[in-house]
């Protein structure tokens, strides 16, 4: 499927992200990164907006990012529609971005235990 767009999300850093948005069917190449699953909508005012579901990471995208996800169901229960991706093959790197952006977003899918 094709991208739909490019999309900023910041860190609590302060730190810029642009991820790439797609469907939330896409497969996706055999790369690492950092996702999103998102509800994306379009305001009374034409502004489009993105409702943060759940925020992860992972060395292998088309892996990660199907059905058998642990929180496939529940994206889907909440309406989530996309997911917006940042290429990054560094573990560590991934790492620092995911809590970066958890911290900043607190997406209510991300529980922490």
């Amino acid at each position: 499927m094709s991208k739909i767009e490019d999309f900023a999300f910041y860190g609590a850093s302060g730190h810029q992200y642009i991820f790439q948005v797609y469907p939330i069917e896409t497969e996706f190449k055999d790369i690492g990164g950092v996702y999103i699953f998102t509800r994306r909508e379009i305001n009374t005012s034409g502004n489009i907006m993105h409702n943060l579901l759940y925020i992860g990471q992972t060395i292998s995208l088309p892996i990660r990012l199907n059905r058998l996800h642990h929180k496939w169901e529940a994206v889907l229960r909440n309406r989530g529609n996309c997911v917006c991706v940042y290429s990054e093959l560094n573990n560590r790197n991934r790492n620092k971005i995911e809590d970066d952006l958890i911290r900043k977003y607190q997406p209510p899918l991300n529980s922490r235990l």
